[in-house]
């Protein structure tokens, strides 16, 4: 990354997790050199699981299934008053 203009917009906009070595949150290191420190992903993976189990079981299959892939509306591109042809640009001179 090199931000040239906006260095504090292109660090928010287009810096990965990646690019973040240390961070520290109320003065306390919770990721340094890439790595979470005092994290137990496995904890937090299994609480996600249990509770994606029990989401399941109150919805129903089906009702899980659609809304993981809800159906997406067709979309239609309105005309923009504001776009100029060649043509209409010679018209006008």
């Amino acid at each position: 990354m090199f931000p040239v203009l906006n260095p504090y917009g292109h660090v928010v906009y287009q810096a990965q997790r990646g690019d973040v070595h240390t961070v520290l949150v109320n003065g306390r290191i919770v990721k340094r050199a890439h790595e979470l420190i005092g994290v137990d992903v496995a904890a937090a993976r299994r609480q996600v699981e249990q509770t994606v189990e029990y989401l399941m079981g109150q919805l129903g299959s089906d009702a899980w299934v659609e809304g993981m892939h809800p159906e997406i509306p067709v979309t239609r591109v309105l005309d923009n008053p504001y776009t100029y042809t060649y043509a209409e640009k010679a018209s006008r001179a």
